[in-house]
């Protein structure tokens, strides 16, 4: 075991973890919140900082581990798909060390260096050398985007789950000449051509294609006007034809990150090398305890993201190993035995299944049952006191097996993306022994604001308190009832500051200025209270919230979040509107819990893997009345107010997806697409009538 050089002062009091900083406080907002441990805010310029930009976050890793320590890993394909037959992998991860890195990093970088030097390409209208990357998580991700910024040009992650529409538009908004794509995508890419993206004149295949595939990508981008050539091909020429790099400076761009956004075309989020650097100095400060040499850490999250770009930076300041998923939703857990991980970066989507998937355990009836209920209360009440996640007896006898679905060694899982269940969490803890950290932030705060502390012996459902590079005031949204002076807790729209915060959108001032203030806040959007221990709960959104007909707010995220933890649901879709004065929703149930549930309301048995029951069931007004009710017991438990509460409900088995444009790429609803997708049935729905009033009658209605 080692201890990495970014402790925190002990013992740290988990009872005040944030204080406002005097004489901050102002009408109609919060004073200024900061870390109460580290109450001097982290600047790019504090003495303590090891390094100041990416790059320098490698060659931190480079001058304290041993080079020879694995950095970047994947399962090889053995066999690859055919029309017949899926993919095959290996069985054991295969890594390429530090010291390797370190070379390939030189040799990709100087290969762009010459495509730079003669003229291939150039710079984009606004003087910038930035390179799109268009490819699932793989060690060559990360390797052209360290070459990349070590010559001081900035990279342009083109999502892997974006619609070709939202690429074609990013490629020429942030005007990529230039870009790295998977075989998978190269297709896609020469086929908009020159036409559609007059800026795109190189693809660089990340794979190694077959020599056929490779020559008929060639000879058809020819024809688009685009070189095509392959990633080997480019590093073994700037391994002939070394270049000296050209570190950026702080505050230089080192990537637009896009993001997706649930209406309009993307954002472009400029984000410097400051930003990025204080980030990740930011996560790691106390936030691992003693850890194994070069631990590993499980991959599964979009490298597009710059909440999992970070963290994955964070690991090399620590000098952890990065294995990556296959990138098969279905082989999740197969991935994650294999590689036995240390840490796990994570969403509440993911977690919420595994929750789900638990609870038929946790529910039996039987001897099972009760001791698997016994050891998770027993655990909890430890955790409670003391902070632990572990227990010798209990682990042993009972979660031993659970665990070793992960590995059996994880030991932390950061998270963040949306709001979660404190009590999911907590449950998670104690059956997994693991600390799952929550922590919030966006794209335009470069990933994370805030993040709970590991062994907070406080119940779970807070974000935690700012992390040492910002600070967090909370402003008065009078509209929707939210308060600087409410008590026991303010309330308000969350608004941050610090050296985190992105300077501006790319190529879009109006909409810069309408998000980050004069005095440099960030306005989140989102809204939060802050607890008499100093920690983040983010409760509402300022945003996607309706004004019904008797002239009451509804928060339809809030709502959604009330609903989210009840297991037969899977994902919910909740709507409500200005001439109605009720609230419907769509959900999509989750096949497994929804099977057992709908055998017991019909009195015969439905098998999961009967798709065409489970959907005819969806349609059984017997079975729709159940799940209402469910959601009516859930919605007292939440405590939501009468106008709240859904009142109809659309069952569907069909899942929202990006495929079909409900998604965004990071998993959130979009609100116009759901809408235009099942207006007819929720115009049904409204039609019905609220439950308890005089109503046309129910059964019959067509759609």
């Amino acid at each position: 075991m080692v201890h990495h050089l970014f402790p925190l002062p002990r013992p740290l009091d988990y009872r005040r973890q944030s204080a406002e900083a005097p004489h901050t406080k102002k009408p109609g907002q919060t004073g200024h919140y900061r870390a109460a441990h580290h109450p001097e805010l982290i600047t790019i310029d504090s003495p303590e900082l090891p390094f100041k930009t990416v790059p320098a976050v490698f060659d931190y890793a480079l001058g304290r581990y041993p080079t020879d320590s694995r950095w970047l890993g994947q399962l090889p394909i053995v066999k690859p798909a055919t029309l017949t037959s899926p993919v095959v992998y290996g069985t054991e991860y295969k890594w390429i060390t530090y010291g390797e890195g370190a070379r390939r990093r030189k040799d990709i970088g100087s290969g762009i260096e010459l495509l730079f030097e003669g003229g291939l390409v150039g710079k984009n209208d606004q003087g910038l050398e930035a390179v799109g990357i268009w490819s699932k998580n793989c060690p060559e991700w990360q390797l052209v985007d360290n070459a990349l910024m070590c010559f001081g040009r900035c990279s342009v992650a083109l999502y892997d789950t974006l619609g070709a529409g939202a690429v074609e538009y990013i490629i020429n908004h942030a005007g990529l000449q230039l870009a790295f794509v998977s075989q998978a995508h190269m297709q896609e890419l020469i086929s908009l051509g020159r036409d559609k993206c007059p800026c795109l004149k190189v693809l660089v295949c990340v794979d190694t294609p077959e020599l056929d595939n490779l020559a008929s990508f060639e000879k058809w981008g020819k024809e688009k006007g685009i070189r095509v050539m392959c990633l080997a091909e480019l590093e073994k020429q700037g391994r002939e034809n070394p270049r000296e790099f050209r570190y950026p400076k702080p505050e230089d761009v080192a990537t637009i990150s896009y993001t997706s956004g649930t209406t309009g075309q993307p954002k472009g989020v400029v984000i410097t090398h400051a930003n990025m650097a204080t980030s990740v100095y930011a996560w790691v400060l106390g936030a691992l305890r003693d850890s194994p040499n070069n631990a590993i850490v499980f991959s599964c999250l979009p490298l597009a993201h710059v909440f999992e770009r970070g963290m994955e930076q964070a690991g090399f300041a620590c000098g952890f190993a990065i294995g990556y998923s296959t990138g098969d939703t279905l082989r999740l857990l197969e991935d994650c035995r294999l590689l036995k991980p240390w840490v796990m970066n994570s969403v509440p989507r993911i977690l919420n299944r595994l929750y789900a998937a638990l609870q038929p355990a946790y529910n039996d009836a039987g001897l099972k049952g009760r001791l698997f209920r016994r050891a998770v209360a027993a655990k909890l009440a430890n955790m409670y006191k003391t902070g632990r996640v572990d227990h010798p007896l209990w682990d042993r006898l009972i979660f031993r097996k659970i665990q070793a679905l992960l590995g059996g060694q994880l030991q932390f899982i950061p998270m963040g993306a949306a709001p979660m269940s404190g009590e999911v969490i907590d449950f998670l803890k104690v059956v997994l022994s693991c600390q799952v950290q929550q922590g919030y932030g966006m794209t335009e705060c470069t990933g994370a604001s805030t993040s709970s502390f590991p062994d907070d012996m406080l119940p779970g459902g807070w974000v935690g308190p700012p992390l040492p590079i910002n600070e967090i005031k909370l402003v008065d949204v009078p509209e929707m009832g939210y308060r600087a002076t409410d008590v026991p807790e303010p309330r308000g729209e969350v608004c941050l500051r610090g050296p985190s915060i992105a300077p501006r959108y790319y190529k879009d001032e109006e909409k810069t200025r309408e998000t980050i203030d004069s005095e440099g806040w960030l306005h989140t959007g989102d809204v939060g209270s802050m607890d008499t221990y100093g920690r983040l709960r983010i409760i509402d959104r300022v945003k996607n919230i309706v004004k019904l007909s008797q002239g009451e707010y509804v928060a339809l995220e809030k709502v959604e979040a009330a609903y989210s933890t009840v297991p037969v649901v899977s994902q919910m879709f909740v709507h409500a509107e200005g001439t109605r004065d009720y609230v419907v929703a769509v959900v999509v149930p989750d096949p497994p819990a929804f099977a057992s549930f709908v055998s017991g309301v019909l009195g015969r048995e439905v098998d999961v893997k009967d798709a065409a029951a489970l959907a005819q069931a969806a349609q059984d007004e017997r079975v729709v009345q159940a799940v209402l009710a469910l959601l009516m017991r859930r919605a007292e438990e939440e405590r939501l107010r009468g106008f709240e509460k859904v009142k109809r409900v659309w069952l569907t088995m069909e899942p929202f997806s990006i495929d079909n444009g409900i998604l965004t790429a990071t998993f959130k609803v979009k609100r116009i697409a759901a809408l235009a997708k099942y207006r007819k049935e929720i115009d049904a729905l409204y039609a019905l009538g609220e439950p308890g009033r005089a109503q046309p009658q129910e059964r019959g209605v067509k759609l």
